[in-house]
């Protein structure tokens, strides 16, 4: 065989080539994967979230970064614009209640409220809830204090109105400035389950009760400048989203054990609560919210809780 042959059945080779391969792609045809802003994952077989479908979300300000997160993924959208389409805001009351009215479709949120579980039970609405993740309740104080640690006890007495001089806790001398969340609040509710003084805890002095989570950073980092400022928080609110107040407050350690992921997660820090993912009951099986609760709830959730920094409960 001549070498122009050879060249001539090679060109036509190559040419039957290109015509198989270009007819495997129809150029008039729409792409597999729709390049819309709306297109989204799949997360159950057929079923796409779209912004338009995307469950009504709401929660506990404190599991803002993980609704982002969890908007973000699902929809392959920045976290700025995830931020746009859910709302983070008002008490933990109010988002129960809302989803009970039907205004939310899925809350991330921390424990009801004894407010929030009878205004369920009065509208005979169920709802379902898998915790998700677990957070704890930490007291802070002016870095300036030189208290490092309060028992239980001590804050229980403290909050019943009976200790009221930093001295009596192993601190300077001078009045304790002990404030204290709205009643609707996630963290106020956290506080009433796990120091649990029902009516024993005191009415709070003028001043002292404190309608936000920042708004009661503030005022223990800012209090006349002086020491005398106690408060309570969520440690994920504030380690993970106000770390600058940091600078001027420090976490109590609480029965000698410092709050941190691990002692959170470990259970050893004493006082820690779950946060759930939640809908309502009567939600339909192939309904958003209920696609994605259930995401939430598999490990591919779990991991997202893990990667937004959130404690996680483990064995010791």
């Amino acid at each position: 065989m001549t070498i122009k042959r050879t060249l001539a059945i090679l060109l036509v080779l190559s040419l039957l080539m290109l015509c198989a391969c270009g007819a495997q792609t129809d150029p008039t045809a729409p792409p597999e994967t729709s390049t819309t802003e709306t297109t989204t994952s799949n997360l159950n077989g057929n079923f796409a979230f779209t912004k338009e479908n995307y469950p009504r979300m709401g929660g506990s300000l404190a599991n803002l970064p993980l609704g982002q997160a969890v908007t973000a993924t699902v929809l392959g959208v920045t976290r700025e614009e995830a931020n746009e389409l859910i709302t983070f805001a008002g008490s933990t009351t109010d988002n129960y209640k809302a989803i009970v009215d039907g205004r939310f479709d899925i809350l991330l949120a921390y424990e009801p409220s004894e407010e929030a579980k009878q205004y369920i039970k009065d509208a005979g609405e169920e709802l379902e809830m898998t915790p998700i993740g677990v957070d704890a309740l930490v007291f802070i104080c002016s870095k300036d204090n030189p208290v490092t640690s309060l028992t239980i006890d001590q804050i229980k007495s403290i909050y019943s109105g009976k200790t009221t001089d930093w001295s009596a806790v192993g601190g300077p001398k001078g009045t304790i400035a002990a404030y204290q969340r709205n009643p609707d609040s996630g963290s106020q509710t956290l506080f009433d389950k796990l120091i649990n003084l029902g009516d024993d805890l005191m009415e709070p002095p003028k001043g002292q009760q404190i309608d936000t989570m920042i708004g009661l950073l503030e005022a223990i980092a800012d209090y006349d400048n002086s020491k005398n400022a106690l408060g309570y928080t969520v440690y994920y609110y504030l380690t993970n989203m106000e770390q600058d107040k940091l600078a001027t407050a420090k976490i109590l350690a609480v029965d000698g054990i410092d709050p941190s992921n691990k002692s959170i997660g470990d259970g050893s820090y004493p006082l820690t609560n779950d946060f759930y993912v939640v809908i309502r009951k009567s939600a339909e099986e192939n309904s958003p919210e209920r696609v994605l609760y259930n995401w939430i709830c598999s490990e591919q959730g779990a991991e997202l809780v893990r990667q937004e920094n959130y404690p996680v409960r483990t064995t010791k």
